[in-house]
């Protein structure tokens, strides 16, 4: 790749906390008057096999030598990920892969965000630079390390003014007041219910749909310590544990009222941060913004235009991010501001295997 080109083939891998798969988006970039344009040339979702979601699910108890173990496995995957995608989509000439890997550990208290997926066998086969370890420059600095991607979306679809990702966490991007944060858990604690229940998930909000609120666990959620916290503020996943404490004596006896008060109480929230910024135009992507309870409860507790771009983007957006993110980093430009993350100072985060 040489820093002169004005056009890039890119792929972004993107691997989120509800454990549903890998995301490998090919992505087409170019720039031109310091403006970027891009254009998606396939997207997948590649499910895990069930001993690796087991082993992902169970890795806060890990040993050393097993969470090694797993780092390896889960990079093989991707790497068999990758090639399956490279043959079917007939990619060839791939610039670069950019690989978020799988969060199992993140404090910024202490400066730590750890991703597992080992990037050396994807280098090996597809013959191209990989970029991992989006989080660690800014972490260095002082910052939240998350969320990682508001300059992306910023710079990427610059004709909205708020970014919502209704992913395994909710989090939510107000631009022009350089803020970018956590808000609560997402598709974590509503397909964890669901399961409860013997479902895969709430697909489209069907078990949700025409419940009703349990005013004392709406309480119990509303007095959560993480609600009352100022941004910059980031999630780990064990605080879905946290929550999940106090969901599971309700979904004993009634699974739609309590996913249907987990929604409002999530909407409220999201709700309350959007005005909060006063966004006009917000664009919503991740699986969440497919579950229509969740959806239209935003909506009505938001009364601000909430606008789900096409399904390409709803489902890909993250790892098309990760792979501007990559690229930048290749570029020795900054991908990361420091309004966002608390940060020091703006950073280039990512670093770099070659193959």
């Amino acid at each position: 790749m040489k820093k002169t080109s004005s056009k890039w083939s890119v792929l972004g891998l993107m691997s989120g906390s509800s454990l549903d798969g890998l995301d490998v988006c090919h992505v087409e970039f170019s720039i031109q008057s310091s403006k970027w344009s891009f254009e998606i040339s396939s997207f997948e979702t590649y499910t895990y096999p069930k001993e690796l979601v087991n082993r992902l699910s169970a890795v806060a108890k890990a040993s050393a030598k097993e969470l090694f173990c797993l780092d390896a496995a889960l990079g093989y995957f991707f790497a068999q990920s990758v090639e399956s995608h490279l043959h079917k989509e007939g990619i060839g000439n791939l610039d670069l892969i950019a690989s978020h890997g799988h969060t199992i550990f993140h404090d910024p208290n202490i400066g730590n965000s750890h991703q597992i997926g080992k990037p050396n066998a994807m280098a090996s086969v597809a013959q191209c630079p990989v970029v991992y370890d989006f989080r660690s420059s800014d972490l260095s600095y002082g910052g939240q390390g998350s969320p990682i991607l508001p300059y992306s979306e910023e710079v990427l679809f610059p004709a909205h003014d708020g970014y919502l990702n209704l992913g395994g966490i909710a989090n939510l991007n107000i631009p022009k007041l350089g803020l970018a944060f956590d808000i609560a858990p997402c598709n974590q604690v509503l397909n964890h219910l669901a399961q409860r229940g013997g479902h895969k998930y709430d697909r489209n909000g069907e078990i949700s749909q025409g419940g009703q609120v349990i005013e004392d666990l709406l309480k119990q959620l509303s007095s959560l310590s993480y609600v009352s916290l100022e941004p910059p503020k980031s999630l780990d996943n064990s605080y879905t544990m946290e929550v999940l404490k106090h969901l599971e004596k309700y979904v004993l006896i009634s699974l739609g009222d309590t996913l249907f008060t987990y929604i409002h109480f999530l909407a409220r929230e999201i709700a309350r941060w959007i005005e909060f910024g006063n966004l006009q135009r917000i664009m919503v992507t991740g699986g969440g913004a497919n579950n229509a309870t969740l959806f239209n409860s935003i909506c009505q507790a938001s009364q601000y235009e909430i606008i789900k771009p096409e399904n390409l983007i709803v489902e890909g957006k993250e790892a098309l991010c990760i792979a501007w993110m990559g690229l930048t980093r290749y570029l020795e430009m900054v991908n990361a501001r420091a309004n966002y993350t608390g940060a020091r100072k703006d950073t280039i985060n990512g670093a770099i295997i070659l193959p």
